[in-house]
């Protein structure tokens, strides 16, 4: 007869065979059945992507090589690898027998490492061995053409459902759509003449080119039929006849992006701010003829502020950078969640922006980025002589409803996607443009190109390339720290400038009774109430993050303290219960 322990361990046993075989049998049976359970659909492929699948009329060979036996110690890599291979498998199974994957592991001195060579991917020194590895892939059609990842490098990986189908796409041939850009600002590069030399065309147009078919309107244009889409950059100073040709173009095509500004530091013609617009100042954009014909408005005179999304900035008047309330980083707070146009974003910086207001109430009007609820309005003229940006602090009134900085307007069959600035075209607001061996590479540290190529994409009609581009960033905000910080500056703000008021009333009355006598009771007086303000000031700066270190403590105790004392009292308490229950 079997025993009670015994047959304890071969229930075990049998429980632990089964566990295994099924996971097996799942493992089979259910290969191509996926769940993603990310918040953000992060291994979910795009719509774009899955549209441009959907085109696929012909066989596409998909080779991954990948140099599995030469990496048996590099769990990093071996991890990204995996990432690949699954993402390339996802493509297989969602082409229906269209796409064909092979994964090939280019083993030192074989005929697939010498394919690989001949094909352009690149090797990489092992980190254990002498041998080269390859991380790369090779996409062909039966017609012998064929595109290449050359390595897929781990630091790109929110961008490697876009690499991707852009092999694939070339492979297509599919036409780009027809976009024609008409701006005053030097965004096809220009000629610098302090510099005496050319200026590169802006990183926007470099992204562009790539997802549509981009031409530039100049004076030798003489129709505008071809495109599918106008994108209208500090529309300033245009000719009777463009302006004509632009209003013709909404009407029976009805596919238009607006970048209209107020305030342009972009403008070649920005020069010295002070003087009036006659003489070469600061100038809005000035086509109010198509902002009528769209049905909104924006006010030329007027600039948004917003103290939540004001950026820091350094200022000649203080030691600390000062937040200024018109120069703004727009949250994913701030983007309109329910379009794809603004649902995958992160942040949109902008400078010196105006706000939409629909005037025709028969307008489709969706706002896509909207300011805080702590934001305002200021007169334009204010910043011609502001040396410190926290004067726009000091009277500071915000509107009691949010400002529409940029907004989708549809009327019948037309679509316009209008912004209240050009300037987040320009490179400074966005992106780093560096040096790699001769080559610039784009580094985007801002969203902004990102939502003028969705703004494109959906003008053109969606699910192309374009909207591939961006991904959602696999970084979680800090949202309780970050309107903890907000609450705290803003009372450390307060509380710093009347100890400064203070400290400069002390200084003034003795400076004013001129009290030299070092040892007479005033002066000690004086003394002893400057040391007192001051440590005041000492004592407000250095609780500016007391709120946030507290929160921190909470976690780590936690963590590491408060969850194992809960677990730990759970299984004795589960433990004790077993026993009483056996004992019955």
């Amino acid at each position: 007869m079997i025993s009670e322990k015994n047959k304890s361990k071969a229930q075990i046993f049998l429980l632990l065979v089964v566990f295994v075989l099924f996971i097996m049998l799942t493992n089979n049976l259910f290969k191509g059945f996926r769940f993603d359970l990310t918040e953000n659909r992060l291994y979910t492929l795009g719509d774009g992507t899955l549209n441009i699948v959907n085109k696929i009329d012909d066989q596409i060979i998909l080779n991954y090589y990948f140099s599995d036996s030469l990496t048996k110690e590099d769990t990093y890599l071996r991890t990204y690898a995996k990432r690949i291979k699954e993402l390339l498998e996802e493509y297989q199974l969602r082409s229906k027998g269209k796409i064909t994957l092979n994964v090939i592991d280019p083993v030192p001195f074989s005929d697939d490492e010498d394919n690989a060579m001949k094909f352009g991917l690149q090797g990489v020194p092992s980190k254990t061995k002498e041998e080269n590895i390859f991380f790369g892939l090779v996409a062909s059609n039966r017609y012998d053409n064929y595109e290449i990842i050359k390595f897929f490098d781990p630091g790109k990986e929110a961008f490697i459902e876009y690499e991707i189908t852009k092999v694939i796409y070339s492979l297509l041939g599919l036409k780009k759509p027809k976009i024609g850009v008409m701006s005053s600002l030097p965004m096809f590069g220009g000629y610098s003449f302090t510099k005496n030399e050319p200026t590169p065309e802006w990183a926007i147009i470099q992204k562009l080119k790539p997802l549509f078919d981009v031409e530039q309107i100049t004076k030798k244009t003489k129709s505008f039929d071809d495109f599918e889409i106008l994108f209208l950059v500090h529309p300033k100073k245009i000719s009777k006849e463009d302006k004509s040709k632009i209003i013709n173009f909404y009407d029976k095509k009805g596919k238009v992006l607006v970048l209209y500004d107020v305030y342009s530091e972009a403008d070649p013609e920005f020069q010295d701010p002070s003087l009036p617009p006659k003489g070469g100042g600061i100038q809005s954009s000035d086509f109010t003829e198509l902002l009528d014909k769209i049905g909104i408005s924006i006010n030329p005179a007027k600039v948004l502020l917003d103290r939540k999304y004001a950026i820091p900035v350094t200022s000649a008047n203080s030691d600390r950078p000062i937040k200024h309330a018109a120069i703004l980083s727009f949250p994913k707070a701030s983007f309109n969640q329910n379009i794809n146009i603004t649902n995958k974003l992160n942040s949109v910086t902008s400078a010196f922006s105006g706000t939409i207001v629909n005037t025709n109430m028969s307008n489709k009007f969706t706002p896509l980025i909207t300011s805080s609820d702590d934001s305002s309005i200021a007169e334009k003229n204010v910043f011609r002589y502001m040396p410190d940006p926290s004067i726009l602090l000091d009277k500071y009134k915000a509107t009691q409803e949010t400002n529409v900085y940029a907004g989708l307007i549809e009327n019948e069959n037309k679509q316009a996607i209008v912004v209240a600035d050009a300037d987040i075209t320009a490179n400074y607001l966005w992106v780093r443009v560096q040096d790699f061996y001769g080559e610039q590479v784009l580094v985007p540290w801002a969203s902004n190109g990102d939502f003028i190529i969705n703004s494109l994409d959906h003008l053109a009609g969606g699910n192309t390339l374009a909207s591939i581009t961006s991904r959602e960033s696999f970084t979680r905000p800090f949202i309780v720290v970050d309107n903890l910080k907000f609450a705290a500056e803003k009372k450390f703000r307060i509380e710093e400038d009347r100890l400064k008021n203070r400290l400069t009333q002390l200084q003034n009355t003795y400076n004013n009774n001129e009290v030299t006598d070092k040892n007479s009771k005033d002066y000690n007086a004086f003394q002893k109430d400057l040391l007192k303000v001051r440590k005041e000031l000492r004592d407000v700066r250095r609780n500016l993050n007391k709120d946030i270190d507290g929160l921190g403590s909470l976690l780590k105790f936690i963590n590491i303290f408060l969850m194992p004392i809960l677990l730990s009292i759970f299984i004795i308490i589960f433990s004790a219960y077993r026993k009483k229950q056996k004992n019955k």
